[in-house]
Parts: structure tokens; C-alpha cells; sequence
């Protein structure tokens, strides 16, 4: 039988209230692991590029068509690429935010129907009544998220007379069905840095297109009129526990795979708008002009803590959590699967 769990909501925020922090944050992701999040596009790649101008020669030259078709059949294989824009590789600010809010909805279900829950954790599904078996899909999601997901929430209406009234504190900063979000986030390239690989997946006959370890990407996240506590909830959605970042889990196989998924984002820069600097200077946080730009420089650190404390405060039963930390304390009991190169 499902829990029951009851749900906080907060005022609704005017879209164009900008009083509270106004401003990018940049941000940096650091691989741990083997990463691969797909375009979808299928690549058709050949082993052996020296044979396979020799059959390309062959063909023109009109030489034993059927041996040259077979042959290049066996040396054909197809891989699922990864995102590029631009030609650039790169992970979609679409993935980036949709990580890091059902974080957020996971980690306020943690504790079952202890606590009033902080997100609606919207669900095409009523949760299982139990967890799935060992070996079945989804098992070791369900074993690392637990009470997360075996939990039945308040449904959430925010909606009355095509007004909108009070909705959940995810929902007021991410964004719903007919609400704008009020943070926005880019993609995230490596530029330069890429380190590209492929990594086979033997018993799914899968090969995929990989960033490999200590590839570091590079992106922005864009805050409109959030609270201390709304940054201090993204925080703890990128991972941090009010001293650091922790790892956490981004990609395809990122469950299933030894080695795979791992990845640690840095918050390495704020530069703030015009709308912020009353608001920042009341709670006593430095600003300082560089090139035209307002950028919290020394007190970066601070202001951290002091969001992560406030929304630790407004949402207790939002309590920051390494699902790759877990992932790494269960590994000998979740069979998981490796590639090979």
C-alpha cells in the first residue's frame, strides 16, 4: 500500500517581480565517469578506414560488387552519438534542468509521510506497491530513491478560475503546465576539452558514444527574481550539502553501469543584475565591478551557505542526498553492468 504524503505549497511569484537575485550563475560539470547523453542520431561508423578506401576504389573501378558489399558489411557498425550543436559536443540545457528538479522532487520524498513534501512529483503512474525485482527494469533506481518513489502525493491544483494560486515551491521556480520558469538554464559544451570515446554494451548489443573521465563542461544557469531559499534549493539540486558539491548522476546507463554516470558540478562564478544589488547588500554580500559586470567575487562561498542554510530552514524534508554515493555503497550487491572499449 502507498504512503500518503501531504504537500507544501508556497505563494505564487509574478513572473516579472525581479526584487529578489536577479542574475548567471556559471557553472562548471566535472566528468568522474564515462557520461553519454544521446541526440538520438544513430552514426554509421567503419572499423578500418585504410580498407575501407581499397573497397571504395574497388567499387569504382566496378570490381566483385557482391565481395565488396559483404566485405564492408563486416566492417560496418552503428553507434548512438552524442548531442552536438553547432557541431560542438555538448549536454542540453533541457537534460541539465530536468536532472536537477527531479532531484529535488526525489530527495522530498525521502523520508515517506514523516514530513509535509515540498514537491508534487507529477506522475503519469501511481507508485508500485512494491519495488520492482532484482534484475527487473528499474530496480536499482527504486532501491537508491526508495521512499521517494513508493510514495503517493497530495495532487497538485494550482489553477482555479484560470488563476493561479498557491502551487508547490518546484513548480513556483521550475516552471508547470501554463507557469514560466524562473530559472533557465544553457548547454553545456566542453570546447576544446572533449575527450571522446566509445563504449560497447556486449549484451544489449549497444555501443554508445562517450565523454570520458575529467572532461570538464561549461554552462550557464540564469536566475529570475529567485529567493535565498529558491537558490539554496537549486544548490541542493546540483549537488551541494551546504559545505560542498557532491557527485551526482547524469546520463544513459548511469544505474545499470559500472563506471558510468558520475559527475560533479562547481559553481565557479555569479554576476548579478542591477534588480539585486539592494537585496544582496541587505544580507551584507560584497559586490564588485568587473568590466562593466556585478560579480559576487570573495563572498561567492557565503552567499552559498546562507541560501543552502535559509532553504534547509523553509523545506526541511528537502534534505541533500548523493545518489552516486549510494549507487557507489551498493555496487557490490547491484550486479552492474561494464563496457568495453
Amino acid at each position: 500500500m502507498s504512503l500518503q504524503q501531504k504537500l507544501n505549497k508556497v505563494q505564487f511569484t509574478s513572473r516579472s517581480d525581479l526584487t529578489g537575485i536577479t542574475g548567471k550563475l556559471e557553472v562548471i560539470l566535472r566528468l568522474i565517469d564515462n557520461i553519454h547523453v544521446g541526440s538520438g542520431e544513430l552514426k554509421l561508423k567503419f572499423r578500418d578506414s585504410t580498407v575501407v578506401k581499397r573497397l571504395a576504389q574497388d567499387l569504382i573501378s566496378k570490381k566483385d560488387i557482391v565481395r565488396v558489399g559483404i566485405e564492408a558489411s563486416n566492417l560496418m557498425f552503428i553507434e548512438q552519438a552524442l548531442v552536438r550543436v553547432g557541431g560542438k559536443v555538448c549536454i542540453p540545457g533541457s537534460t541539465i534542468k530536468g536532472l536537477i528538479r527531479s532531484r529535488l522532487e526525489l530527495m522530498a520524498g525521502k523520508r515517506g509521510n514523516d514530513i509535509i513534501a515540498s514537491a508534487c512529483l507529477s506522475s503519469a503512474v501511481p507508485p508500485p506497491p512494491k519495488p520492482p525485482p532484482i534484475g527487473s527494469p528499474g530496480w536499482r533506481h527504486a532501491r537508491i530513491w526508495d521512499k521517494a518513489i513508493s510514495v503517493l502525493r497530495e495532487s497538485e491544483s494550482y489553477l482555479e478560475e484560470e488563476v493561479i494560486v498557491d502551487l508547490c515551491p518546484i513548480c513556483n521556480l521550475f516552471g508547470a503546465p501554463h507557469i514560466m520558469s524562473r530559472v533557465f538554464f544553457s548547454d553545456f559544451y566542453c570546447g576544446d576539452g572533449c575527450d571522446i570515446s566509445e563504449c560497447v554494451f556486449t549484451e544489449y548489443g549497444m555501443r554508445l558514444e562517450i565523454l570520458r573521465p575529467n572532461t570538464v563542461l561549461k554552462g550557464n544557469i540564469v536566475l529570475r527574481g529567485v529567493t535565498l531559499e529558491e537558490l539554496g534549493l537549486l544548490l541542493i539540486g546540483i549537488g551541494f550539502d551546504g559545505t560542498e558539491f557532491k557527485p551526482i548522476l547524469i546520463g544513459r546507463m548511469k544505474y545499470a553501469a559500472e563506471g558510468f554516470g558520475k559527475a560533479r558540478f562547481e559553481v565557479s562564478k555569479f554576476v548579478v543584475s542591477e534588480y539585486s544589488i539592494n537585496y544582496l547588500k541587505s544580507i551584507d554580500i560584497e559586490l564588485k565591478r568587473i568590466d562593466h559586470h556585478i560579480v559576487i567575487d570573495d563572498g561567492l562561498r557565503r552567499l552559498l551557505s546562507i541560501a543552502f542554510n535559509e532553504a534547509r530552514k523553509k523545506f526541511p524534508d528537502i534534505e541533500p542526498f548523493s545518489e552516486a554515493e549510494e549507487k557507489d555503497r551498493l555496487a557490490t550487491n547491484l550486479n552492474l553492468r561494464r563496457c568495453s572499449a
